[in-house]
């Protein structure tokens, strides 16, 4: 039987990637097909850069209201993302895509969002899109089923995706964890600390934005703020808060009756750690027992939601 081609789309806090892919259900695995192509939202005469989303709080309780109130830079900037998700679908002129999207979500759209606006409607909006994935698990499907990923033998492991914000998932007894299911594992934005969330510690644009306020400076990437004078501040920051979330996701398995046999770090984190010769992952490396591969891979969660397409 011929592998079925499949259109993985992740949705990320700054642009669009589409990646094609063949589904092999006798393996029950997703390859990568040639095309791979990012839309940046910057690109649309409307994004704006200086957006600042609703303090969570007052999300949480207007969703468990049951009354979301947008504001007009919200439906603006939610239209942009609309807009580069309807432009990735029609290049590809594909009737069979997979589309992950941050933050959290019901049947219709995005009705909780950290790093960007809440659009609730956002399925109705997309032609041929029935429903949305969570890219926390894409990443971590794309890792564990995908034929290049670094997760594909593990029954019991943690993922933990760096970019503009954390991307967390669990493998317990060979099953992926749902987050909205249980309230014995929280999400990294979630897991707080004396000086903030664990996510505002360890991912990378908030090291990057921690350092710039710290010290007045302009960096942009992890690669500089290496170079930097004052990231051993920075870095012990980072693994004061990856080792939390180390001990918190250990408590978890433990109380499962079940250990740790993996640990994968990917994404822009994944990709900066895995010179051999960066400090931090050196502490990282030191931090814990536990074995860590670090993935350089950015196609994974495209490759996640390519696989969920295929499953559905």
């Amino acid at each position: 039987m011929a592998d079925h081609i499949v259109i993985g789309i992740d949705c990320g806090a700054t642009k669009v990637m589409v990646q094609t892919a063949s589904f092999d259900r006798e393996l029950n695995r997703v390859t990568p097909g040639n095309t791979n192509v990012e839309y940046s939202y910057s690109d649309h005469s409307n994004w704006n850069e200086n957006f600042l989303p609703i303090n969570l709080d007052i999300q949480r309780n207007e969703y468990s209201d049951g009354s979301i109130s947008l504001t007009e830079t919200e439906i603006n900037q939610g239209s942009v993302i609309i807009e580069t998700i309807q432009k990735a679908i029609s290049d590809t002129n594909t009737d069979s895509a997979g589309l992950c999207f941050p933050g959290i979500k019901d049947d219709k759209g995005v009705v909780i969002m950290a790093n960007g606006p809440r659009i609730p409607d956002l399925v109705e909006r997309i032609e041929g899109i029935e429903s949305l994935f969570n890219d926390s698990d894409c990443c971590v499907l794309g890792e564990w089923r995908s034929t290049v990923g670094k997760m594909q033998d593990c029954k019991n492991a943690i993922y933990i995706g760096g970019g503009t914000g954390i991307a967390d998932g669990i493998i317990l007894d060979g099953k992926l964890i749902d987050f909205n299911r249980t309230e014995e594992a929280k999400r990294s934005w979630e897991l707080q600390l004396p000086d903030g969330s664990v996510e505002s510690q360890l991912s990378p644009a908030s090291m990057i934005n921690q350092n710039n306020k710290l010290y007045g400076s302009n960096i942009n990437t992890l690669v500089e703020l290496s170079e930097s004078d004052g990231c051993m501040v920075i870095f012990e920051k980072a693994i004061e808060a990856f080792s939390f979330l180390i001990q918190d996701r250990i408590d978890f398995f433990y109380i499962n009756n079940s250990i740790i046999e993996k640990i994968v770090i990917g994404q822009r984190l994944g990709a900066f750690l895995i010179n051999d010769n960066q400090e931090l992952g050196k502490m990282i490396k030191s931090s814990t027992d536990i074995p860590i591969d670090f993935s350089s891979d950015r196609r994974t969660a495209a490759l996640g939601a390519a696989w969920e397409k295929a499953c559905s």
